[in-house]
């Protein structure tokens, strides 16, 4: 692996952003007054999936 940080090709950019997406989407319907029950697992689970993208891409070298 070269010391060189690379930035995220447009793919996993646009996953990337979809990730922070569900992470704020959920965090949001958790908040609500009448939220699911399901809401507070699906954004602990949103934010799981983001750390793991997040590190595995750190892994292979790119700046994030």
């Amino acid at each position: 692996m070269s010391s060189a940080k690379k930035g995220l090709p447009p793919a996993l950019e646009a996953e990337y952003r979809f990730l922070k997406q569900q992470v704020d989407f959920w965090m949001e319907a958790w908040t609500k007054k009448d939220a699911s029950p399901s809401a507070g697992n699906r954004y602990w689970y949103a934010k799981d999936d983001l750390k793991k993208f997040v590190n595995n891409r750190r892994e292979e070298g790119y700046h994030i």
